[in-house]
């Protein structure tokens, strides 16, 4: 079996790298309120600062390379009986989620995919919850109605 031939919407990279910033910015806020606080309070002021730097470099580490290597490794497949996940930067998931089983389907967005035109689709079953991270809106939701479609043929036929 092939790997899932669908991939996911390359602004999706723009959304990833936009959450990257967003958590480096953080960084430096949380890291120079401590500092502040450890200097009011007469403490080293060294330890938050390399706390946060060190903080920061594995943050711009991940950034430079985790979405090029998810966007790359990202791949989906619906079929009439199931969807086919495939993805991971340095733990490569597959998840063979059969039809049958699927409860709920559903369309997400925050404010990053919003501001990018794109929405998420989850898949949940009994057990668990799937996401197709980075799909444009309209493909989106048209995935998200075939697979509650075919969801409800597959239960029909059970």
């Amino acid at each position: 079996m092939g790997l899932p031939s669908h991939r996911l919407d390359p602004r999706m990279l723009r959304v990833w790298y936009a959450s990257s910033l967003a958590l480096i910015a953080g960084t430096v806020v949380v890291g120079a309120v401590a500092t502040l606080i450890v200097q009011r309070l007469g403490g080293p002021v060294l330890i938050p600062v390399a706390i946060a730097a060190a903080l920061l470099v594995i943050e711009l580490c991940d950034m430079a390379i985790s979405p090029r290597v998810e966007y790359a490794t990202w791949r989906y497949e619906v079929t009439p009986t199931e969807v086919d996940l495939y993805h991971g930067v340095f733990v490569k998931k597959r998840a063979i989620v059969p039809l049958v089983r699927v409860q709920h389907v559903e369309t997400k967005q925050g404010p990053f995919l919003k501001a990018s035109g794109l929405a998420a689709v989850r898949i949940s079953t009994a057990g668990e919850s799937f996401e197709i991270p980075g799909l444009a809106e309209d493909d989106a939701n048209m995935l998200r109605d075939r697979v509650a479609e075919l969801a409800r043929l597959a239960k029909e036929d059970v």
